[in-house]
């Protein structure tokens, strides 16, 4: 997506969490907007990280392969995605955005592995 679509994606959203936003003070769009950005960045790769996390499950079963596969892989895909942006007109692949997506990655692999051990000491209780 180009640099001024991906801005009207965001003002779009804008209109919806303006109120959130100004609730604590911040009216300036520009702030409004890099913050909805960094936080889609964040959650795009949270949610990437735990449907692979699944898939890696299917494959391997419930062993730390699964967990360690889903984080090599995931270690490399936002520099991928950064790196393809600096092909697209009116983007900028940014180091502090593969922070963010890896950030938002390693939260996702952390909420599924917490979710399996709550389940594993759920089962465990019962038998």
């Amino acid at each position: 997506m180009s640099g001024p679509d991906s801005a009207a994606e965001s003002s779009r959203f804008l209109v919806l969490v303006r109120p959130f936003f100004e609730l604590f003070g911040c009216a300036d769009e520009t702030i409004m907007s890099f913050f909805i950005r960094k936080c889609a960045h964040f959650t795009e790769h949270a949610i990437a990280v735990m449907l692979g996390w699944k898939t890696a499950r299917e494959w391997f079963g419930e062993s730390q392969k699964a967990v360690w596969i889903t984080l090599g892989i995931w270690v490399f895909v936002p520099c991928i995605d950064e790196s393809i942006q600096l092909l697209v007109p009116g983007r900028a692949g940014m180091f502090t955005d593969v922070l963010i997506d890896m950030s938002g990655g390693f939260t996702g692999l952390l909420v599924m592995t917490l979710l399996q051990r709550i389940r594993q000491d759920h089962r465990s209780a019962y038998y």
